[in-house]
């Protein structure tokens, strides 16, 4: 470790001095001095509104503790501070607006000058329209029921904060669900069919759903399908919960848990005992509510339809993501918006709700003993029927 004097004299090295186009500055990194070893922007260019993801990865020669700042629109203000942060570490940053922004990442240790890097984030004007969601029943739907869907369809709206490129359909009917009506023309954003009906009897399979039909360009559902047991619905009402199962089904056709692997590379370790997901902005945000891992841990228990396709529920309790839904609240987190946001949609954190990552062995323990199974798939429906649209 340096003396205060040896930085003194050490600092008084950093000269400038002539060359042959003018001055140059020749900078000497001081023993002991933090290190950036990579900083990168996911992605470096998007159009408006984008949620970019910072990632960096800092050290100490002699193992001095860090603090990160960063300041990702370089506007001087450091957004995130954070301590003990020597490793890889990675933060989100909303930009509504378009134009060039230099962020900047700073590490210190307290006593030697920092290390700085920059990063130039290009963010386009991008588009105005809004993002519409049409449900198209089958059969018959009761007001209670209607109402859960129609707030869904609201709440899902307001995460994605744009629309995606209208594409044309051709669907037969039961091509999405069995019932299902014909679909011929433009798609603008998504049509999902949805029926409430026997799945397998009481307190099994409360719900399954997926995407039908994605279209070529930026693989996202256009036309999906949701189906609730009927045997369940009215219990569901009766707890307060079949308005979060709906939700919940819904995110499943918009691709949580079911676009992951689908022209996507979010997902590694499925079908074995501890997948994980490794998208940058849902990871970021998992990070910035005290995950200390580089990945989500991803549900592996359940059975087909449960694991590989929804948080792990002894690492998340009651978000609303998980396979198991839970007495009270279940919040859509700000990890689940960010994960739609790896899959390529255009989100607004101002949807998130509040939500707080449970840590440690005993509250794992007290989550197995209290969660209510929801034992739901939420595989894509009739796989083989899917289709992909341009």
């Amino acid at each position: 470790m340096l003396s205060l004097t040896a930085l003194a004299l050490l600092a008084a090295a950093c000269t400038t001095s002539p060359g042959p186009d003018g001055p140059t500055t020749t900078t000497i990194t001081l023993p002991g001095q933090p290190v950036i070893a990579v900083f990168s922007v996911i992605p470096g260019s998007s159009p408006a509104p984008a949620l970019v993801t910072f990632r960096w990865t800092a050290s100490d020669p002699v193992g001095d503790p860090l603090t990160c700042r960063l300041d990702p629109d370089g506007d001087g203000d450091f957004d995130h501070v954070l301590t003990d942060c020597a490793g890889t570490s990675s933060r989100t940053h909303y930009f509504e607006t378009g134009g060039t922004f230099t962020a900047k990442i700073q590490v210190e240790d307290g006593i030697t000058p920092p290390a700085i890097l920059t990063k130039t984030v290009n963010i386009g004007a991008g588009v105005a329209e809004t993002y519409d969601i049409q449900l198209r029943p089958i059969g018959t739907i009761g007001p209670a029921e209607q109402a859960a869907f129609d707030a869904a369809e609201a709440l899902w709206e307001s995460v994605i904060a744009r629309g995606v490129a209208d594409v044309n359909v051709n669907l037969a009917a039961d091509a999405c669900l069995a019932g299902s009506a014909p679909l011929s023309g433009v798609v603008d954003d998504l049509i999902i069919d949805f029926a409430i009906r026997p799945i397998d009897g009481v307190g099994q399979i409360l719900g399954q759903a997926g995407p039908c039909t994605m279209a070529t360009g930026d693989r996202l559902t256009r036309v999906g399908g949701m189906e609730f047991d009927s045997d369940d619905v009215a219990t569901m009402l009766a707890a307060g919960t079949f308005d979060e199962i709906v939700v919940h089904e819904m995110g499943h056709v918009l691709g949580i848990g079911t676009l992951w692997s689908y022209y996507r590379s979010l997902l590694t370790g499925a079908g074995g005992p501890d997948p994980r997901y490794v998208g940058a902005a849902a990871v970021a945000e998992y990070q910035t509510l005290g995950g200390a891992e580089a990945d989500i841990p991803i549900e592996a228990s359940g059975g087909p339809g449960t694991n590989d396709s929804h948080w792990r529920e002894s690492v998340f309790d009651d978000e609303l993501m998980t396979g198991y839904i839970d007495a009270g609240s279940n919040p859509l987190s700000m990890i689940s918006i960010a994960s739609m946001a790896d899959l390529g949609y255009r989100i607004d954190p101002a949807a998130a709700q509040a939500y707080s990552l449970p840590m440690g062995a005993v509250m794992a323990a007290v989550v197995a003993a209290n969660s209510v199974a929801h034992s739901e798939q939420g595989t894509m429906l009739r796989p083989a029927r899917s289709s992909v649209v341009g």
